[in-house]
């Protein structure tokens, strides 16, 4: 009973002072956001569905997992470079509507403290881009290679394939949760935040 008794104190204090610290405010969300983009490099597309792809389900929305590399433009300003088949569904749909394209990342890294002795997923940074979807020109296919080479070396056989192209999402939107909320920023980030750089911070925990 003893132990019980001091095990819920000990827990009652770490969540007093956890919910008593500064709410995050949306400068730190938006550095975390790119650092997290930074980090991560796969995510969830979402398109829309078109009628040539399937007609009963027109307009529900898709998704599927992709790679993505970061910093590959001269901007560095958090757009995403893909590197992606014609003939998948993500691309075939956004061949249609280019214009409402989303991605979803989570932080695969223990950036907050957990509450207790353990941390789960829901505690962790995950956010939406939303933007437009560009293919870029054959002229930059070396260029981006190389770059999304650096994150995945696997994609360098997929070269090969007359059917893949790059693309960029141009981040247009973002929408961040932090974690859980009053602890963490949940909400839009304006996209002049998202873009710049230098007010990136350094990660919490990399455990």
């Amino acid at each position: 009973m003893k132990y019980f008794t001091t095990f819920f104190a000990v827990l009652i204090i770490q969540l007093f002072f956890v919910f008593c610290q500064a709410g995050q405010d949306v400068t730190t969300a938006a550095s975390l956001a790119r650092q997290v983009v930074e980090d991560t490099g796969l995510g969830t597309m979402l398109t829309l569905v078109d009628s040539s792809v399937n007609e009963d389900f027109e307009g529900f929305p898709f998704g599927l997992m992709e790679y993505y590399a970061d910093g590959c433009t001269a901007e560095d300003n958090g757009d995403l470079l893909l590197f992606m088949s014609n003939l998948q569904i993500n691309s075939r749909n956004a061949q249609h509507q280019r214009q409402k394209i989303g991605f979803t990342i989570r932080s695969l890294k223990e950036i907050n403290q957990p509450i207790g002795n353990t941390s789960t997923p829901v505690q962790q940074p995950r956010f939406t881009l939303l933007g437009e979807l560009v293919q870029m020109p054959k002229s930059l296919r070396k260029h981006n290679m190389a770059c999304f080479g650096k994150m995945h070396k696997e994609a360098k056989f997929w070269e090969q394939f007359h059917d893949f192209n790059f693309y960029r999402l141009e981040v247009q939107s973002i929408y961040y949760v932090g974690g859980f909320g009053g602890m963490n920023y949940i909400g839009w980030i304006p996209l002049d935040l998202y873009q710049k750089k230098d007010k990136r911070l350094p990660l919490l925990r990399q455990d």
